[in-house]
């Protein structure tokens, strides 16, 4: 037996090891405990986000918050499609403090612009609630810190609403890497690359909060997509961490372009001298000494590509080529046989509601683990120090820009407690 058909095997049984065979999810069984749910920001996002939780079993959306009456209306119409019309939270004094006085929530969504996720999040615990954001958690690093502790001191759950940890690809993959197909992983590639241009500029032609943030702002401020996916496959927080972090950016050039093409050369638009360089690439080094590279760029006139790569001393996945493992044809595999054989149970029992919701079904994943966090009462996949140590690389790349590229210690969330692999055994995974 060669080494591929031994993996192939193993894989096979660690599928069942796992849990990993066809079960029914708890938020499926009969009579399972209602959760009830506020939602704060009802834009686009978040009215994609309400579309699901109203139709997972249990679930109750009893108040929504948004200073735009319109997305508020919206919002309240696909809910009172499967249940009783929530309470709704505009401006004070019926607001976001008001919406967490009540009594009879669980838990709180965060869908608002990212400049405001922390300050919720840290709001809506100290009420008692528990809560999800989206991504990223925040950009300032006092606020990520109080963020971390304030869920430290209220015991309640805090998840990061990260939904490409949940792709079908990403999570058959790091059942490969689980399953030791790679052999030890030593380097890993990601990459978000995604033309945003069309969110810079509200339909008058003002900034929109996107805009305003490149306008002002610079580094590497949207890792999670890129950053989630390779750090569960390399297990950080679970034995390793990142440690350090270099950064370079292009001038930006693109943007003052844009905007002059879209609204006149001698527009106000055409004007703004923009912050946000087009390509941020970002080198980080964890205590292990293993490397990540890490490349965001959401200006440039591109097709989207969100790519991943894991390499390790056996093998290495590619998810713009394929696969190669050593003992095997020297050439790229195709992943599709690969995909099929270390699929996740999550995806070989829902794969046909998941492909009905965005972001390649995780959505649909994300949001149901969210629940069962909050009816099993416990510590979730993605949780507060993964969302503090993936955000704040927008903090530590801005700094080592800043220094020339120079290299930016990157802060320890967990006060060390990454150093033993099994500290988070008891919080939930996919299964």
């Amino acid at each position: 037996m060669n080494r591929r058909e031994l993996l192939a095997r193993a894989g096979a049984g660690l599928l069942a090891t796992w849990g990993l065979c066809p079960r029914r999810s708890p938020a499926e069984e009969p009579g399972a405990r209602p959760i009830r749910l506020g939602l704060v920001g009802t834009g686009n996002r978040g009215r994609a986000l309400l579309e699901i939780l109203v139709g997972i079993p249990g679930v109750e959306v009893r108040a929504i918050c948004d200073l735009d009456d319109a997305n508020l209306r919206q919002a309240a119409q696909i809910i009172c499609k499967r249940g009783p019309t929530p309470e709704l939270y505009g401006r004070p004094p019926r607001d976001y403090a008001a919406m967490l006085d009540r009594g009879d929530l669980d838990a709180v969504v965060v869908a608002t612009p990212t400049k405001w996720h922390c300050r919720m999040a840290i709001q809506a615990m100290r009420a008692g609630k528990h809560v999800a954001t989206e991504v990223p958690a925040g950009f300032d690093l006092d606020e990520l810190w109080e963020l971390v502790r304030t869920k430290e001191s209220t015991g309640r759950h805090y998840m990061l609403l990260e939904n490409y940890a949940y792709m079908r690809a990403n999570l058959a993959v790091w059942n490969m890497v689980r399953a030791g197909l790679f052999g030890e992983p030593y380097y890993a590639e990601c990459g978000y690359v995604h033309d945003c241009r069309f969110m810079l500029f509200k339909p008058d032609g003002s900034l929109d909060w996107w805009g305003d943030w490149a306008a002002r702002n610079y580094g590497s401020d949207y890792p999670t997509h890129a950053l989630g996916p390779v750090s569960k496959w390399l297990g950080l927080h679970e034995g390793d961490r990142m440690e350090y972090c270099t950064s370079m950016m292009t001038a930006p050039r693109v943007l003052k372009q844009y905007a002059a093409r879209r609204f006149g050369p001698d527009s106000p638009q055409a004007k703004i001298d923009w912050a946000l360089g087009e390509f941020v690439v970002t080198l980080i080094h964890t205590a292990r000494g293993r490397v990540i590279r890490l490349d965001y760029d959401v200006n440039s006139p591109r097709p989207m590509l969100i790519s991943y790569l894991i390499q390790g001393t056996g093998g290495v996945y590619d998810s713009r080529e394929g696969i190669f493992l050593e003992g095997g044809p020297e050439k790229w595999e195709p992943v599709g046989p690969y995909l099929d054989r270390y699929d996740h149970a999550y995806w070989r029992n829902h794969r046909e509601a998941a492909s009905r919701v965005g972001h390649g079904g995780g959505d649909y994943f994300v949001l149901r683990d969210f629940v069962e966090m909050v009816r099993q009462d416990r510590e979730p996949w993605i949780d507060v120090y993964d969302a503090a140590s993936w955000s704040v690389l927008y903090h530590c790349s801005r700094q080592s820009i800043d220094r020339r590229g120079g290299s930016v210690e990157i802060p320890d969330f967990t006060g060390g407690r990454w150093k033993d692999p099994g500290w988070r055994k008891d919080h939930m995974r996919p299964a």
